[in-house]
């Protein structure tokens, strides 16, 4: 009886054979194969990014385009702001020559302080456009951007002391089409 058992035959060694013209044909189809796959899907990719860049490119271009539409509608605006800054100062400027003109008269020489007084109050939203007076009476005509700014700018009356001491028992404001109000405001006379 056999007490040693071999597990290693001769005929279980593995045969190392070269391999054969067919397997190399084989495997480099499948190598073709592979590389082939690999360049396609590398291939498609590359045009699924060309074609999403196009997409960007063209809501870039939409978005430029919004971008100088909203410049071009700011520069308007702020012409219109300029147009109506300029349009604004030069009635100041016209009703200021207009008081000044009074002042240089002769006969309203009594009247002076208190011309002098109105042209001193500040008039950011309140042009002048007219000063009527009669004995001591005063009508005051004028545009206001807002409905506030007319007793505001009658506020700066307080420290004129020519317009402090008078009573304006009558305004009339009335609004008008494009814009802003017109005003008058009437005085009987000086207060004691």
């Amino acid at each position: 009886m056999k007490t040693r058992i071999e597990f290693y035959q001769a005929a279980l060694k593995p045969v190392r054979d070269l391999p054969t013209l067919r397997q190399c044909g084989l495997g480099l189809v499948a190598l073709v194969l592979l590389w082939g796959s690999v360049f396609a899907w590398q291939h498609l990719t590359n045009y699924q990014l060309h074609a999403a860049n196009r997409g960007l490119e063209q809501q870039l271009a939409a978005a430029r385009n919004n971008v100088a539409q909203l410049q071009q509608g700011l520069a308007l605006l702020n012409q219109r702001q300029d147009d109506g800054e300029r349009l604004r100062l030069e009635r100041d400027i016209r009703t200021r020559r207009q008081l000044l003109g009074l002042l240089s008269q002769d006969e309203l020489v009594s009247y002076a302080d208190t011309l002098e007084d109105l042209a001193r109050v500040p008039w950011s939203r309140v042009s002048l456009t007219g000063v009527q007076l009669q004995g001591r009476a005063m009508t005051l005509t004028g545009e206001a951007s807002d409905a506030a700014a007319v007793p505001a700018w009658i506020l700066g009356f307080d420290g004129r002391e020519s317009l402090a001491r008078r009573e304006f028992g009558k305004l009339n404001i009335h609004r008008r089409e494009p814009g802003g109000l017109s005003f008058s405001l009437h005085s009987e006379g000086v207060t004691q």
